[in-house]
């Protein structure tokens, strides 16, 4: 019987990659040894090189394996814990210089933007109507920000700084209580913290891209739909005291729940190479794709998710993320 090497390859790529954020996620392997799994690119040069010189030899499948576990472990890294700024292009946790602070105020339903690129973010809430940002960036210049129809949006400068060895963008960001808005929060690379007690939140949006994000929706006072993206990435969310209802994406990364206590949880679930531990919380399965807790219908809070996963995880209350 023949074997199909390139098969064996992708196996050995899926299973390394999944391991790897099944090993994290279980506390098995820590964060900083899975965020420098980027470090082993050189052995993509020493496959290739013995696929070369093995070429028509036995053992010629060895450097074609060695390429697929070494990939497998650096993907399964940066699925599972997000992007810190591999072969230096962010800057790792080196923060660049200061910013003069920005200030204003946000109207009743407005919008709120926030998009880092290469850094971190730090999102908590203030009493009143008015928004602030302090942080650090590569030049010491801020971020650009636009005030349209009395909302917000911050983004990293059009062309701005963004090369291999430069410091990265840390920015502290407070938003107001009082007005409620919509929320939009998008991370590429690097990190984002997001903590939101007493915001009155209408639609919320969550997209990670080769990055982290912990976002922390306890003790708002209302909101809207939740949509959620977890592209090769890391995603935690702890869900709020409150019926709500929306989306989860998760493309090759992996996305961790935290339910209130007491809350009900029903999640339509679409999956392609994708795990999930819902099972094993209780969740009872109807039909080919739905999953509900038993009380769902009679608990005083309701969830209700459209999941779909790709090539990634889904986690419901694991103890490392959502402790505390």
């Amino acid at each position: 019987m023949r074997i199909d090497r390139r098969l064996v390859a992708l196996g050995l790529f899926l299973v390394t990659a999944g391991g790897v954020m099944l090993a994290v996620r279980q506390g098995v392997l820590a964060d900083d040894v899975a965020q420098s799994a980027w470090t082993l690119w050189p052995l993509l040069l020493v496959g290739a090189g013995l696929s070369i010189v093995l070429s028509g030899r036995p053992g010629a499948a060895l450097g074609g394996s060695l390429v697929a576990v070494t990939l497998g472990a650096m993907l399964g890294g940066v699925a599972a814990t997000g992007w810190g700024g591999g072969f230096g292009a962010c800057g790792g946790d080196r923060d660049g210089s200061a910013f003069a602070g920005q200030a204003g105020s946000l109207t009743p339903g407005s919008s709120v933007d926030l998009s880092i690129s290469c850094g971190r973010l730090d999102v908590s809430t203030g009493p009143g109507t008015a928004w602030l940002l302090s942080g650090a960036s590569p030049d010491g210049q801020p971020p650009e920000i636009s005030t349209d129809a009395g909302g917000l949006s911050i983004h990293n400068p059009s062309g701005g700084p963004f090369a291999v060895g430069d410091p990265s963008n840390h920015w502290t960001v407070i938003l107001p209580t009082d007005p409620g808005f919509d929320l939009d929060v998008v991370t590429n690379g690097g990190s984002s913290r997001v903590a939101l007690p007493g915001a009155a939140l209408r639609d919320v949006a969550f997209t990670t891209n080769a990055g982290s994000l912990t976002a922390d929706l306890r003790g708002i006072t209302a909101i809207g739909d939740l949509d959620i993206h977890a592209n090769l990435g890391s995603t935690t969310i702890r869900l709020p005291e409150r019926s709500v209802s929306g989306s989860l994406a998760v493309n090759a990364g992996s996305a961790a729940l935290c339910l209130p206590s007491g809350a009900g949880l029903r999640v339509e679930l679409d999956a392609v190479a994708g795990s999930n531990d819902l099972g094993d919380h209780g969740l009872v399965r109807s039909g080919d794709d739905v999953w509900e807790t038993p009380d769902f219908a009679a608990a005083p809070v309701r969830i209700e998710l459209n999941v779909h996963v790709n090539a990634g995880s889904l986690r419901l209350d694991p103890a490392r993320e959502c402790a505390g």
